[in-house]
């Protein structure tokens, strides 16, 4: 696929967490040997069951991690949602069988592509530790989610899946964090296995309380905790009276005290 916009490929790797650690040489070598991609939105950048020949590094944009239990994907779970720039991890590249998973962008992305013989010329001890970091990552991620699937309530498992992401992947706005993924209601119902209708009511009644605002470019997520809301004024019945019990006997202890004040003077 051509790409439509050129990039520097050396600046955008040196973005990339991990990589900014294994020298400007070996990131340069790398650079040389790579190949710029603009990948439109809804497209695998890697795909399950098959050997990973590159490393994926996203420069720019999002992706999902998603693994089918059946060829046709009616089984499809969201493992995972990324944003650049990042590592796209695969095991395939450490162990050269077939990957357990497909990634996926989620908008129209710029990817990098780094052939495996081009990671075995660079000689740094370094780029292993970052790869086996980012396998390192993904399994954490990946047990994490697992929790996410089996345990609470579902309002209690989307409740958790976003506070995630705006931890990890949230921008500050306001007393929340914007999450910048695209994420339809189906991935979301996907990453706390429910229906799309339940998480759509569910983020519907977010919304009625304030908690979450959703827009096509992603969700805002309230972190901060909501100030409490003012005491309502209890409207005086006709002749000023008080309109409660409540009421009445505070102006009664009122009138208590300015006796005993007056009675000492």
């Amino acid at each position: 696929m051509p790409s439509h916009q050129e990039i520097d490929v050396l600046a955008e790797l040196r973005q990339v967490p991990g990589l900014a650690e294994v020298g400007l040489e070996s990131v340069a070598l790398l650079a040389r040997s790579a190949v710029h991609r603009e990948v439109p939105a809804q497209v695998a950048l890697l795909e399950q069951g098959k050997v990973a020949t590159h490393l994926v590094v996203l420069v720019r944009g999002a992706a999902k991690t998603m693994r089918t239990a059946d060829i046709d994907g009616a089984d499809a779970v969201v493992i995972d949602v990324m944003r650049a720039p990042v590592l796209v991890g695969d095991v395939s590249l450490l162990d050269g069988k077939p990957s357990t998973a497909s990634v996926v962008t989620l908008r129209s992305s710029h990817v990098v592509l780094i052939e495996r013989r081009a990671l075995e010329l660079v000689a740094a001890p370094v780029l292993a530790q970052v790869l086996l970091a980012r396998a390192a990552n993904d399994l954490r991620n990946h047990a994490r989610r697992i929790d996410e699937l089996v345990s609470g309530s579902v309002d209690a498992r989307v409740k958790h899946l976003l506070e995630g992401l705006a931890r990890s992947h949230g921008t500050p706005f306001g007393q929340g964090r914007f999450i910048a993924l695209p994420l339809r209601r189906r991935d979301i119902a996907c990453m706390v296995n429910a229906t799309t209708e339940t998480v759509s009511r569910l983020l519907a009644k977010f919304e009625r309380e304030g908690l979450a605002r959703s827009t096509r470019d992603g969700i805002w997520w309230r972190t901060s905790p909501k100030p409490p809301a003012s005491a309502p004024q209890v409207a005086p019945q006709a002749g000023g009276a008080a309109g409660g019990p409540e009421d009445r006997a505070a102006k009664d202890r009122d009138a208590d005290r300015e006796a005993r004040e007056g009675s000492k003077r």
